[in-house]
């Protein structure tokens, strides 16, 4: 059970496709493009948490997402990724039916937040302990138990506060979030069946992180074929009845792959990770 999330990005820093500032008309036709190669939600996002990034705080992040929310959740479903409890509260007002919080920490004023509303919570597990924190991250031999055993604590936690199991969405995080070395997120990403599940399921945000780059890559979109992959290899470790949400910003490349996966042959399979 398989949804494709598109990533839009409001913010002029991303790592994956900043270019300066863009106006919201273009950032709403980026959102419907996504949605058209077949985007299930849209997850809008205007505060960069690239590494070395800076936070760009309340009212920013909220004049930037703001107008592309009003247009989008009316037409699909749409998360916000944010860390800030008022942006949440803004945002499932506006429409938003999912909050994706990369921070990694348990905030009691989000909790509420999310526990008052009908909104998803999408919670990512980060080594660092804040959106704006950076460091080395896990290694390679007590990544995996780490993110399994946080994931497992974390829901027990969020369930104790009032929000509903299949409200959960875990995301064990990838790339700078968790580690500086790439084989932790090779290794989550291997081991995906074996995560804890709350009833919402699980997310992977892989796409176009740097753990999958090469060095003849010249842009991070070049990484959108082994994004994809990864995408549709972890898919296809879960039950079919497992829902699974594939945070990516080339959504058609993502369908692609996941309709061709039957019929690739193993080397292709395996490109990801060479």
């Amino acid at each position: 059970m398989v949804t494709l999330v598109g990533i839009v990005n409001c913010t002029p820093d991303s790592f994956s496709d900043g270019s300066g500032e863009i106006s919201h008309v273009e950032l709403v036709r980026k959102a419907k493009r996504l949605r058209d190669e077949g985007a299930n939600m849209l997850d809008v996002g205007g505060d960069s948490t690239r590494p070395g990034s800076r936070c760009c705080g309340i009212e920013q992040e909220w004049r930037r997402i703001a107008p592309v929310l009003r247009v989008m959740s009316r037409e699909i479903p749409c998360s916000v990724d944010t860390h800030f409890p008022e942006v949440a509260r803004r945002a499932i007002l506006e429409g938003a039916t999912f909050i994706n919080d990369i921070s990694g920490r348990f905030n009691d004023e989000m909790v509420e937040t999310i526990a008052a509303s009908a909104a998803h919570y999408i919670f990512m597990f980060n080594a660092h302990g804040g959106a704006h924190i950076f460091g080395d991250g896990l290694s390679n031999t007590e990544g995996f138990s780490l993110i399994s055993n946080w994931i497992s604590d974390h829901t027990i936690k969020l369930i104790a506060r009032g929000i509903a199991p299949e409200k959960l969405i875990a995301d064990p995080g990838m790339g700078a979030f968790i580690s500086g070395d790439p084989m932790v997120s090779y290794s989550v990403i291997k081991r995906f069946h074996e995560l804890p599940r709350p009833g919402g399921g699980l997310l992977l945000g892989c796409s176009r992180k740097g753990f999958l780059g090469r060095a003849t890559d010249r842009d991070p979109s070049d990484r959108d074929q082994r994004s994809a992959i990864a995408g549709a290899y972890a898919a296809a470790l879960l039950e079919p009845t497992t829902p699974l949400y594939l945070r990516v910003h080339n959504v058609a490349e993502q369908r692609r792959a996941l309709e061709r996966w039957p019929g690739m042959e193993e080397r292709e399979r395996g490109s990801w990770l060479s």
